[in-house]
C-alpha cells in the first residue's frame, strides 16, 4: 500500500519537477526546497515518513526539507523552519495519530496554511492511520487529536489553540492520501 502511494506522490510531483530538473513555479523569488514534510518523528520513524523521505531523495530532482534531517546547526529551530516552509514549493503534511501531542507541529501547519491562502503554497495531506472526517476534520470534539487539543488549552492561549484546530480543519478538506495499512 505504502508504495503504491509514493508512486502516486512521485507522479503528482512530476509537474513540480519536470523532466529538466528545474521545478515549475510562479514567478517570484527562487525555492529552496522543493518540499517541505511536516511530521511528527516518533509517529513516522522507521515506518511511512521514513520511506516517503527516502523514495523522495532517491529522485535526484526533488530537494525535501525535513526538520530532523536538514534543520541548520546553531538557528533558532522556530525560525529556521519557517523560513524553510516559505522557501518550498509545497509541503507534504503526514498527519499522524501523534501529530497534535506536538505544538511544534501544529506550529507547522498552521504556517503552512497561512502560505497556501496568502501565496497558493501547495498542501498535500497523508492522513496516516487517522481519518479525515472524524479525526482531523472534528479536531476538538472527538477523534483521536481530542485529548492532545484539551491538553493544549490549559496550557496554550485561546488564540493559540484556535489556531491549530482552524488549520487542522482546513487540511482535512484538501484532497490528499489515506494510509490505513501497518508497514
Amino acid at each position: 500500500m505504502v508504495s503504491r502511494v509514493l508512486i502516486l506522490l512521485l507522479l503528482c510531483l512530476g509537474a513540480v519537477c519536470p523532466a529538466n530538473g528545474s521545478p515549475a513555479r510562479p514567478p517570484g523569488p527562487p525555492w529552496r526546497h522543493h518540499i517541505f514534510l511536516s511530521h511528527r518523528g516518533p509517529d513516522g520513524r522507521h515506518k511511512f515518513t521514513d520511506h516517503l523521505d527516502a523514495a523522495l531523495r532517491r529522485s535526484k530532482r526533488i530537494n525535501v526539507f525535513r526538520d530532523d534531517h536538514d534543520l541548520p546547526r546553531g538557528e533558532n529551530v522556530t525560525e529556521a523552519i519557517s523560513r524553510a516552509i516559505e522557501g518550498s514549493m509545497l509541503s507534504i503534511v503526514v498527519l499522524s495519530g501523534g501529530y497534535a501531542s506536538s505544538e511544534y507541529c501544529l506550529d507547522e501547519l498552521v504556517k503552512i496554511m497561512r502560505c497556501r491562502e496568502e501565496n497558493g503554497h501547495q498542501a498535500f495531506p497523508v492522513f496516516y492511520r487517522v481519518s479525515p472526517d472524524d479525526d482531523v476534520a472534528d479536531p476538538a470534539s472527538s477523534g483521536v487529536y481530542k485529548a492532545d487539543l484539551d491538553r493544549h488549552k490549559r496550557k496554550y492561549s485561546y488564540e493559540r489553540v484556535n489556531g491549530w484546530i482552524h488549520a487542522l480543519r482546513s487540511i482535512s478538506h484538501i484532497s490528499g492520501w489515506v494510509i490505513t495499512d501497518h508497514t
